[in-house]
């Protein structure tokens, strides 16, 4: 315990943040529970705030685990990449040529989509044809909405359709193939895409936007688009990982944050901040006046969370809330560990989504 109060403390000395000034933030913001891992000159430093469920007295500390919600996106994206790294797929090849998916077996259209497009969004499918927890949701009929390869349009159906092609080139479940390509080799001990007894102590709640309880998912299917369960710490070792190229070839490496797309539907897109962000292979990226950093959010409702790195200097933030509210603070954070700047991705979120 000594021990994670002097490294808390040697943190907010270092970054010259106040946790009593964290702290308020997220009490006078609604926000039940928070966990953040911020790494800078390869020192790592954790910060806790809050409760696990409403109404118990359990708090939050660095091994709760929480749903990390679309972060699971870039942790598919990695594993596609590692896969096209060893010419297991094509990064250019429809997915349909892999996988015959029954449910866009009608749309000519969605059989052209390829693992790049997915990546990008760019696959024209919609973000959901239907609530993907839901019984009908494998059986449900798949159209593409927009003609694949032509505009940015965030889809989750894209990265699931992803994910069968790899489970059935791999023939293992997406859970066996993120054990032995993600969470063994970077030591992600407090991860999955299922739940599993070890959660049943560590893994908090969901709250609603007046703070009541709303439960806690307990996956029992693996969901690359949403239901990774994990720690800020375990994941912020696989943005470090993400961000060194650590398992990707020197070229899947550039690639990532390279090949980029542009958010804006077209040069009148009305979100001025469309214009400063872009999209890699897997995750956003954001240019501001002082630097280009690789960003992604998650939002499963009760459970919001987000983070931001650069490739560069190497510095990024991993931030996991247990509340509806937890990005409506997110422009704050960002000021308290890397300075006032403009956050594009924050205000394009705000409108966006």
């Amino acid at each position: 315990m000594k021990t994670i109060v002097c490294c808390l403390l040697v943190m907010l000395s270092y970054t010259g943040i106040s946790q009593i000034r964290l702290d308020t933030l997220f009490k006078n913001a609604g926000i039940t529970g928070v966990q953040i891992k911020y790494t800078k000159n390869g020192k790592s430093f954790n910060y806790c705030y809050g409760i696990a469920r409403e109404g118990e007295t359990k708090k939050i500390t660095t091994s709760s685990v929480f749903q990390a919600a679309s972060l699971s996106k870039p942790v598919l994206a990695y594993i596609t990449m590692k896969m096209a790294d060893k010419k297991i797929l094509h990064l250019d090849t429809a997915l349909y040529y892999y996988y015959k998916y029954d449910r866009i077996k009608k749309d000519s259209a969605a059989q052209r989509i390829t693992a790049r497009m997915v990546l990008h969004h760019l696959s024209g499918l919609p973000n959901w044809a239907t609530n993907p927890v839901s019984k009908q949701w494998a059986t449900s009929e798949l159209q593409t909405k927009i003609s694949p390869g032509k505009q940015w349009s965030y889809s989750g159906e894209g990265f699931m359709f992803l994910q069968l092609v790899l489970e059935k080139l791999l023939q293992q479940s997406l859970e066996t193939i993120a054990k032995n390509e993600v969470f063994i080799p970077l030591q992600m001990r407090s991860s999955s895409f299922l739940w599993n007894s070890s959660f049943e102590n560590t893994g908090v709640y969901g709250h609603n936007n007046i703070g009541e309880v709303t439960g806690r998912n307990e996956f029992f299917l693996p969901a690359g688009a949403y239901s990774l369960l994990t720690t800020a710490t375990d994941y912020s070792l696989f943005v470090q990982a993400l961000i060194s190229g650590q398992g990707l070839s020197k070229q899947s490496n550039q690639l990532l944050a390279g090949d980029i797309v542009s958010v804006a539907k077209n040069e009148a897109d009305t979100i001025a901040a469309a214009k400063h962000i872009f999209w890699g292979l897997g995750f956003g990226i954001q240019q501001n006046e002082k630097n280009k950093t690789i960003w992604h959010w998650g939002d499963n409702g009760d459970f919001k969370c987000f983070f931001i790195a650069n490739p560069v200097t190497k510095e990024s933030l991993v931030y996991f809330t247990n509340s509806e509210k937890g990005l409506k603070v997110m422009q704050s954070v960002l000021n308290y560990f890397f300075g006032i700047q403009n956050w594009y991705a924050s205000q394009w979120l705000d409108v966006a989504f």
